[in-house]
């Protein structure tokens, strides 16, 4: 279906006297953010030359449409292409087939991964979403590998995670209490955690430092990212962080020998200060 011009459609909300509930009224909402808050049609056209046929935009917003309703499977947009509600709201002037979403999304995916990834954080520039601090006045920077359980399916990249099922295991990175997602990466199942980290991490510091400006962060990370590489990154791009320490094969006496040290003198120390307390 082709909805002429394909320009955004401004919608009129009010509120009825009965609850009604439908799946695709947020796209409406979805739609309007798209256009206020970031340039994301204007940043795909640079990234592939396009003569003819459905908009970058178009296969993009489509898509989307297709997330916000928890639709990930491209066979989902059949549904779609006959629905004018769907176009309007998302400003489409097209809604791609199934065969030609797909192609259009893997032959744009090394080229429009980046786009993405910026325009996700302008968005949230753009609409001056709160991000609160820790305590200490750094703002938290979460970022960790999360087995999915795909097993029983067929699909490219599943395999054994460390969990012990068949999967896949993103790496995903989240700022603040808030947790926005500043960072996503799809992995194989069978993919170790340090396996290409480095580069995720340095393109998340770049992007959560556009959020915390006037904050320090504190990167935090689990034990699969104790390796020499990560500590220099980090104290390259002068981040304070806490890692989560891998003994491996290291021996632990000279540890828990300094750890009772450590203990006797906090305990003389609580015991000046605080006569009794110790």
């Amino acid at each position: 279906m082709i909805h002429p011009g394909g320009e955004m459609k401004r919608f009129k909300l009010e509120q009825s006297e009965k609850e009604i509930y439908t799946a695709t009224s947020g796209l409406a909402l979805a739609g309007a953010c798209l256009d206020r808050y970031m340039n994301l049609d204007k940043e795909l056209k640079k990234t592939q030359s396009l003569r003819h046929g459905i908009s970058h935009a178009d296969i993009a917003r489509s898509y989307l449409g297709l997330l916000l309703q928890g639709k990930s499977d491209f066979e989902a947009i059949a549904q779609f292409r006959e629905n004018r509600f769907f176009m309007e709201a998302l400003g489409t002037a097209h809604v791609p087939s199934i065969a030609r979403m797909r192609q259009r999304l893997d032959e744009g995916a090394e080229s429009w991964l980046p786009v993405i990834e910026r325009c996700t954080v302008d968005f949230l520039v753009n609409a001056e979403v709160p991000v609160t601090c820790l305590v200490t006045g750094h703002v938290a920077l979460d970022m960790d590998v999360f087995p999915m359980d795909n097993s029983g399916t067929k699909k490219a990249g599943v395999s054994r995670t460390y969990k012990g099922h068949d999967g896949f295991a993103p790496i995903g990175a989240y700022l603040g209490e808030e947790g926005w997602c500043v960072g996503m990466e799809f992995r194989e199942g069978k993919q170790h955690s340090q396996k290409g980290f480095i580069p995720f991490l340095t393109r998340v510091l770049t992007q959560a430092r556009r959020l915390s400006a006037s904050h320090r962060l504190l990167v935090r990370l689990n034990s699969g990212h104790d390796a020499l590489e990560t500590r220099v990154t980090l104290v390259n791009e002068d981040t304070d962080y806490i890692l989560k320490w891998n003994p491996r094969t290291a021996d632990m006496t000279p540890w828990l020998a300094w750890r009772k040290r450590r203990s006797a003198g906090l305990k003389h120390v609580l015991e000046s200060l605080f006569p009794g307390s110790a």
